[in-house]
């Protein structure tokens, strides 16, 4: 799983890689590994966990690795 992978623009939904451009496909294929997702930066998480509902929060992004568990 990659964390912080992106963020996705509010006003025109481009992904922006603020970190670089990944390179996760590429080290797990080195070790044999699947990659489980790419957790973006997501505001909405971020005002879950400050208002104490992130258990409450549907993060899609996990889905994938969820299938793949």
């Amino acid at each position: 799983m990659e964390n912080y992978s992106y963020l996705v623009c509010l006003d025109c939904g481009k992904k922006i890689p603020v970190f670089g451009e990944s390179h996760i496909d590429e080290v797990a294929g080195e070790f044999g590994v699947p990659v489980l997702g790419k957790m973006l930066v997501d505001v909405r998480l971020a005002e879950a966990v400050e208002n104490e509902k992130f258990a409450e929060v549907i993060n899609e992004y996990l889905a994938a690795a969820v299938n793949k568990i």
